[in-house]
């Protein structure tokens, strides 16, 4: 476990690179203004980068009397990081500079044919992405992707069921191969969690949970801020958790007790049940019908938001986050949150802080460029390390 001391300063670092790539060129006057740190602090942070390369002195400030002050921006000869988000019905790419600032965003439909297409259709679309923001594939230095499902430590991809055949494929191989850069693939969860960690609802919350649920659920997690994966890259499957669903029924457990009841084809399920007849709807309608008073779409909605503050309370009551985050296609509907609320307060003697997302559907793609850029910068500093201790 980390001490407190380094956590902070991996804030304030964190802090004061999002200033200089959002404000760039910028003083160290500005720098303590914007941050809210002391000089002594900003002083020592921006000579940090200075020394590691990520910024660099790029004049003084003009017009004013007395002593000019440098400005810093951040090196362009850093590169850039690239993210990708990959759902089960889009495929989302984003590249951010090294200090994190998303500089563009693209979606598309994902290639119904899975499998290898879907890969031609990540490639076809960084290059695209890239091309829009004028920055050439020479210039990006690291890919991070964003996938449902788990990691193997041989780089086998598992548990992919929302995406077509990509099961036991090695994305980092053929795209570290094709762009000669280190490529990392995560849960998708875990990005998403980095993305409100970084840009959302949890910015600079050291302990916080994200729960997604939309198609299935998930869910990424911080401990004292870092992400926590688990022996198997599974930590935060809380779709597994046997708080509802059949267990006699295989599908169910193969896919997830939780998630089995509280996904997709769970919930337009339930509403079957409860009309009593087959329904041709969407989840998406049955929170319009909810909206407008059909009671049998209210009675789901509410038991919706009821047994998601069970998966809540079960990851306060394991993990004590500070903040939980609800977000997804279905979980960052308005008419869950006061639900998942009340009833999350209600299950437990102590208070479960829980809010929306702010980042929507674009939580995944925003912390995979995001993630991209930190493992640039890590680089550089562990660089520059090394080179002092063979100098």
């Amino acid at each position: 476990m980390r001490s407190r001391h380094e956590l902070v300063r991996k804030v304030n670092q964190q802090r004061i690179m999002q200033i200089v790539s959002e404000r760039n060129p910028i003083g160290i006057p500005q720098i303590i203004k914007l941050s809210g740190l002391s000089r002594p602090t900003v002083d020592q942070i921006v000579g940090f980068f200075l020394e590691n390369g990520l910024l660099r002195e790029s004049g003084f400030t003009q017009g004013r009397p007395g002593r000019k002050a440098a400005l810093y921006e951040l090196n362009p000869s850093t590169g850039f990081g690239v993210g990708v988000d990959l759902g089960g019905s889009k495929v989302a790419c984003a590249i951010a500079d090294v200090g994190g600032k998303i500089l563009i965003q693209g979606y598309e439909q994902i290639n119904p044919e899975g499998g290898t297409q879907i890969i031609a259709q990540i490639i076809e679309l960084i290059k695209k992405v890239s091309k829009e923001a004028g920055i050439s594939e020479e210039k990006i230095r690291q890919i991070a992707i964003g996938t449902p499902g788990i990691l193997s430590e041989d780089g086998k991809l598992s548990l992919g069921a929302n995406i077509g055949n990509l099961d036991g494929m090695h994305l980092s191989d053929i795209l570290r191969k094709l762009f000669d850069v280190d490529v990392d693939v995560e849960n998708d969860l875990n990005l998403a969690a980095v993305g409100e960690f970084l840009h959302g609802a949890a910015r600079e919350v050291m302990n916080f949970a994200l729960i997604q649920l939309g198609t299935g659920i998930g869910s990424g997690i911080f401990i004292d801020g870092h992400l926590v994966r688990g022996s198997r890259g599974a930590a935060g499957e809380v779709s597994f958790l046997p708080l509802f669903g059949d267990p006699d029924d295989p599908w169910a457990v193969e896919n997830g007790l939780a998630e089995s009841f509280l996904g997709t084809k769970g919930i337009l399920k339930r509403y079957d049940n409860i009309c009593g007849k087959p329904a041709d709807v969407t989840v998406k309608d049955i929170f319009e019908r909810a909206n407008k008073g059909e009671l049998e779409a209210k009675q789901l909605v509410g038991e919706v938001g009821k047994n998601l503050a069970y998966v809540a309370v079960s990851l306060k009551a394991v993990a004590d986050p500070e903040l939980i985050v609800i977000g997804g296609g279905i979980g960052s509907n308005p008419a869950l949150l006061p639900i998942v609320q009340t009833w999350a307060n209600r299950l437990v003697p102590f208070e479960v802080n829980i809010r929306s997302t702010s980042l929507e559907a674009k939580a995944g793609v925003i912390g995979a460029a995001a993630f991209a850029a930190e493992k640039i910068r890590t680089r550089m500093m562990v660089g520059t390390r090394e080179r002092k201790s063979h100098g």
